[in-house]
């Protein structure tokens, strides 16, 4: 696709030969470009960006070298102002669903990814009617996962940890869902139901997003891409190593695999499931329409008693059993007192 700046950068001319490049509002953030040369052709340059021409158009056009359009195109690669394509749903609406504001003749994306739902009925199917009211034309395509899916993934929160063949088995019915998105909307966190899900994500590399309620937390996110970002159990670890009580946490995870763990009698709160509900068909909607999310290795979190709005960066764990690479997953060391054997202590 030839290049062109990304939507929500602002161009602010100072002269023709002093531009800067700005987004945001309260928190703005600019680049400004200069040309030293003086030669008065870098804001006409700056707006041929527009995705209609190429390089070399946009140098024909403006009467100067390749070089000289090639060079800028670097730069503003560098700054991470540049796309290739549309970087969410707002971004795919301009693009695709106005015609007025497409380029004549541009070409259509590829068909959207299908959606898969898993969760609560009241939760998914508010999604399936947010998915299916803002897709273009039927572009997206939502399905409930079928029950004995459901079961499964239930059975294998408590068996596969254990029964690696009894995962090897059951996994493959999962299948199906390779090229397609996996919603996961739930009132309560199941984290031996996410951990299952994980795996069978990383066996048939199929992408994934969670979205739920955790206390006073509605979580959303991780968009979960196998072998690309961090995976669930990374989350997990992550969590855990950071929580004053870890404790607590490893303890209702047993009581779920004891069956000793009851899900929450009281439904979600009918405006907090439309918020939870509407975030997480948003993310579903910018991966299936543009193949991007802002929660791509991100967690949302929002603290609903003061409405705070936090986005959480989430790493790949080195090491992690799930997704990390065999040898250093299992890896161990051969002395756990390294000083001793340095310091030529005999005793050891």
């Amino acid at each position: 696709m030839p290049p062109r700046l990304k939507r929500h950068y602002s161009v602010v001319a100072h002269s023709s030969d002093v531009v800067e490049l700005r987004y945001g509002t309260w928190n703005p953030m600019s680049f400004t470009l200069t040309d030293d040369s003086g030669t008065g052709t870098l804001l006409r340059l700056i707006g041929r960006l527009d995705g209609t021409a190429s390089p070399d158009e946009i140098a024909a056009a403006e009467g100067v070298s390749e070089a000289e359009v090639e060079a800028l195109l670097d730069e503003l690669g560098r700054l991470g102002v540049l796309e290739d394509g549309p970087q969410h749903a707002l971004d795919y609406h301009l693009d695709h669903v106005i015609p007025n504001l497409a380029p004549y003749g541009q070409r259509r994306r590829a068909q959207a990814t299908p959606v898969v739902l898993v969760g609560d009925a009241s939760l998914t199917g508010e999604v399936e009617h947010v998915l299916a009211a803002s897709a273009a034309a039927g572009d997206v395509s939502a399905e409930t996962a079928s029950s004995e899916l459901r079961e499964a993934l239930a059975r294998g929160a408590t068996t596969w940890a254990t029964d690696p063949l009894a995962f090897e088995e059951e996994a493959e019915a999962f299948a199906g869902w390779r090229d397609r998105l996996v919603v996961v909307a739930g009132s309560t966190l199941n984290p031996l139901e996410l951990r299952a899900l994980n795996r069978v994500s990383l066996r048939h590399e199929i992408p994934w997003i969670h979205a739920s309620a955790d206390g006073p937390f509605l979580l959303v996110g991780p968009t979960f891409l196998p072998h690309r970002s961090a995976c669930y159990e990374c989350l997990e670890t992550r969590v855990t190593m950071n929580l004053r009580e870890g404790s607590v946490y490893q303890s209702y995870k047993r009581a779920l695999a004891e069956g000793r763990a009851t899900g929450s009698t009281v439904p979600l709160d009918a405006v907090l499931g439309a918020m939870l509900s509407s975030y997480a068909a948003f993310e579903a909607l910018n991966f299936a329409l543009t193949g991007r999310s802002f929660t791509v290795g991100k967690l949302l979190a929002i603290y609903l008693p003061t409405l705070e709005f936090t986005f959480n960066e989430v790493l790949r764990l080195p090491g992690c059993a799930a997704c990390g690479p065999l040898a250093e997953s299992d890896d161990r060391e051969l002395y756990f007192e390294l000083r001793t054997l340095l310091n030529g202590d005999g005793s050891a």
